[in-house]
């Protein structure tokens, strides 16, 4: 492994900068939008459905946010039952990564409608790696 030096200090590290001066990005739980009124509709939608909708576990479940739910709480309203689903955590963890980053980060979610043409153009890599 090539050492190169941090960004900020020139400490020889492995990536662009060292422990002490790595970045932390990620927002805290509440300021993405896991506030108390998640919590409690999280622990009430686990306890109407103990079990994953999916695929049927009883393990690690979780309260998936559907896009509708986080497209209500954007206009102000509140999320209800009916938005979100009870999954297990290998499910759910499948289910955000089909919708991809931008669905969990708040932003409009990418369209995998086909293009014009019928193809799912840069959405879509077939198998192999084949791209067009």
């Amino acid at each position: 492994m090539t050492l190169r030096p941090c960004l900020d200090c020139g400490e020889p590290t492995s990536g662009p900068r060292c422990t002490e001066h790595t970045i932390d990005t990620k927002p805290t739980a509440h300021a993405r939008g896991y506030d108390a009124a998640w919590t409690r509709l999280s622990k009430r939608a686990r306890r109407l459905q103990p079990f994953c909708t999916d695929c049927g576990s009883t393990e690690d479940l979780q309260t998936d946010h559907t896009p509708q739910a986080w497209a209500r709480k954007a206009a102000g309203k509140p999320i209800r039952l009916q938005d979100v689903r009870v999954l297990c955590g290998p499910c759910n963890r499948a289910a955000g990564a089909a919708r991809g980053p931008s669905a969990t980060r708040g932003d409009a979610p990418v369209s995998l409608q086909p293009d014009s043409d019928g193809s799912r153009g840069a959405h879509y890599t077939p198998v192999g790696g084949a791209t067009r």
